[in-house]
């Protein structure tokens, strides 16, 4: 692997442009890391041996913030985290850390590379991902497969700019279902499916709404037995029943679940917003569901931000997010925004099913079940900024910081597979980190200010990224 910790250059005596919370280190003569071409507009910190000195630590594990910690990486992983008093600091780059936050590298979980109307988003997603703290994605479904490997391993192998992708094959989906996706029409077909695309490499397979109960079970044992992993956007298939099947993760909580749908028939796709309202958190069904669930390792993927941007008396939006998105994109968020400033009085009841949306979430978690999240980028919700925006929502929804920070970090990596090296800052893992203004533990808009990013060592300047990507979003 080209970009792996351990890749770095021996000695370089030209110095990089610094933020202002860095200082230049003493030695002309200082190891560095690799920089490719691509990478070098947006690096501000490419020494092998950095120190951030004195932050505030939510390290992913789930555990309190710790103020006043010092974190040393050298040659792209953590070598040492612990109270700035006891820091071996010296050889090291210093960053300050005082008045800041380190938290690990977002894991984006539902992060697609597409979004309607753009059929390949690398050009925006690579910078505002990094821009907004993500150092790790899973697409979640490709729509287009091919080019989505070709990013990730160019990313891997050959220095182009972006986070760790874990890339997806088409999506599976049936009879009905959307144009440009695998229909395969027998379980001979699908188990063929699973084998190409797991020989192109990619790690995840798909099911989309409509897909047929057999064939959905025949994709989810062919990627089983090849050691490769698979989710849902459920419709035509109940949770229980794709739990039942072996399914790794489902997509969207509450907002796609058919199990409580009146009148559908096996393998049906109906509407479950009826059901959705008529629902209560405390019903034993749905307790037994999440039971159902939670014994069977399903993991649940949230989704809020492309949830909550379907409720106009929810409408967020920022700046920063209007930059990004091209002159079309913006002129229709901007519409949105003015309808969302004349609420009807059912449109602000209607909102209570995402009430209940958010509800199932903190639920399946307190019954023992692993969330992970991401912003699933859509309308006005863009790569980056709309996973800032999930941290918030969750912060929301009731759980702690710590509690926000691990679903987004170590939760992820634990469900790719990659939790021995990412999502947490600790001894040996991999340097992705991110580095914000403020005491994230009291102040949650903190998540929004990202200082410097690492990822794999190298820091980044977001401002940089995000100006790169300024009207790009719905474009390229």
């Amino acid at each position: 692997m080209f970009f792996r910790p351990g890749a770095y250059l021996a000695l370089a005596g030209a110095s990089v442009t610094s933020l202002p919370a860095c200082t230049t280190a003493a030695d002309a003569q200082i190891a560095r890391l690799t920089v490719s071409e691509e990478q070098r507009p947006f690096v501000t910190v490419d020494e092998a041996k950095i120190a951030i000195v004195g932050a505030s630590l939510i390290d992913g594990s789930g555990s309190a913030s710790r103020d006043d910690q010092t974190i040393l990486m050298e040659n792209g992983k953590i070598v040492w985290v612990g109270e700035t008093a006891d820091a071996p600091i010296d050889g090291h780059r210093r960053i300050d850390g005082r008045g800041a936050t380190v938290i690990p590298g977002i894991v984006g979980m539902h992060d697609h590379l597409h979004r309607p109307g753009t059929p390949f988003t690398a050009f925006s997603s690579t910078r505002l991902w990094l821009a907004g703290g993500v150092t790790t994605v899973q697409t979640a479904g490709a729509a287009q497969a091919e080019r989505e490997l070709g990013l990730a391993r160019a990313i891997d192998e050959d220095g182009a700019l972006g986070p760790e992708i874990f890339p997806s094959a088409p999506y599976v989906t049936g009879p009905g279902g959307n144009g440009p996706m695998n229909k395969s029409t027998s379980e001979k077909e699908a188990r063929a499916f699973v084998r190409e695309w797991a020989a192109k490499g990619v790690s995840w397979f798909k099911l989309y709404r409509h897909t047929e109960p057999s064939i959905a079970s025949a994709i989810i044992d062919e990627a089983h037995r090849l050691g490769l992993r698979t989710t849902g956007h459920l419709c035509s298939i109940s949770y229980g029943e794709a739990a039942e099947m072996g399914i790794d993760r489902v997509e969207h909580g509450l907002n796609a679940m058919a199990d409580f749908v009146q009148g559908r028939s096996e393998g049906e796709c109906l509407s479950n917003r009826a059901a959705i309202d008529a629902l209560e958190m405390d019903d034993r069904r749905l307790i037994a569901l999440v039971d159902t669930l939670v014994r069977n390792d399903v993991v649940v993927g949230s989704t809020l931000p492309i949830i909550e941007s379907g409720y106009p008396a929810r409408f967020h939006i920022d700046a920063r997010i209007l930059d990004a998105l091209s002159p079309e994109q913006r002129a229709r968020a901007e519409a949105a925004r003015e309808a969302g400033r004349s609420i009807t009085d059912e449109e602000r009841k209607r909102t209570e099913r995402y009430t209940k949306i958010v509800a199932f979430e903190r639920l399946f978690a307190q019954r023992g079940g692993t969330l992970v999240t991401g912003p699933d980028p859509g309308r006005h919700i863009v790569p980056g900024y709309g996973n800032q925006r999930a941290a918030e929502l969750l912060y929301e929804a009731g759980f702690t910081m710590p509690e926000v920070i691990r679903i987004m970090t170590a939760n992820g990596a634990e469900t790719l597979g990659a939790g021995h090296r990412i999502g947490r800052i600790a001894v040996g893992y991999e340097a992705d980190i991110v580095l914000l203004e403020g005491n994230l533990a009291k102040d949650a808009s903190a998540i929004n200010r990202p200082h410097i990013v690492f990822s794999n060592g190298l820091g980044y300047d977001p401002t940089a990224l995000a100006r790169a990507a300024s009207g790009q979003v719905g474009i390229r």
